[in-house]
């Protein structure tokens, strides 16, 4: 049950960045130029930060004795790794609006035809958005049932109250996103 957690696809740090301005091209181009701006500074930090964490930790792995200490070590430089990786993807390729806008600012597009294809887009942003939402309810919600049913045919109580907790945790998710 616990792979089930850790497999969900929500968990990942996916940064969804939307627009949430009028379908203004102009007002669009400057969230975008900004929006970059802050990629470029949070893909440096992460890059730094996971840096630390990946070398801290490994060093620590190794002159930890402990398994315990050495599994905490090992995770924590797994995670500044993954950071690092994380680090790059925001800088080097942004975010899901950059493309877009690519496209439509490098055409012959008049800019009355650049706010009608930019509303377009808006509109189908949050649509996607929306259906977005109720999949992450329905995955928590599952996630949730599947811990709770362990929960009740695990015999050992430490592992039962792990399931539960998951369980409640995955619960309290699905009912967030409603929101």
């Amino acid at each position: 049950m616990m792979i089930l957690l850790l497999s969900n696809p929500s968990w990942a740090l996916k940064r969804e960045v939307a627009y949430q301005g009028t379908a203004n091209w102009t007002e669009f181009r400057q969230h975008v130029l900004n929006q970059q701006q802050e990629d470029e500074r949070a893909g440096v930090a992460y890059m730094i930060s996971g840096a630390v964490a990946a070398i801290g930790g490994t060093i620590a792995y190794q002159q930890s004795e402990e398994i315990f200490s050495r599994t905490i070590f090992a995770i924590t430089s797994n995670l500044g790794l993954a950071a690092v990786g994380l680090g790059a993807t925001y800088y080097w390729t942004g975010n899901e609006l950059d493309s877009f806008y690519y496209a439509i600012e490098g055409s012959s597009l008049s800019l009355a035809e650049r706010n009608e294809v930019l509303q377009r887009f808006l509109f189908k942003q949050q649509e996607e958005k929306r259906k977005a939402k109720w999949i992450r309810v329905a995955t928590h919600a599952l996630l949730a049932a599947a811990n709770i049913y362990g929960a009740t045919q695990e015999e050992n109580k430490e592992i039962s109250s792990v399931f539960y907790f998951l369980g409640g945790a995955n619960a309290l998710l699905a009912v967030t996103y409603t929101f």
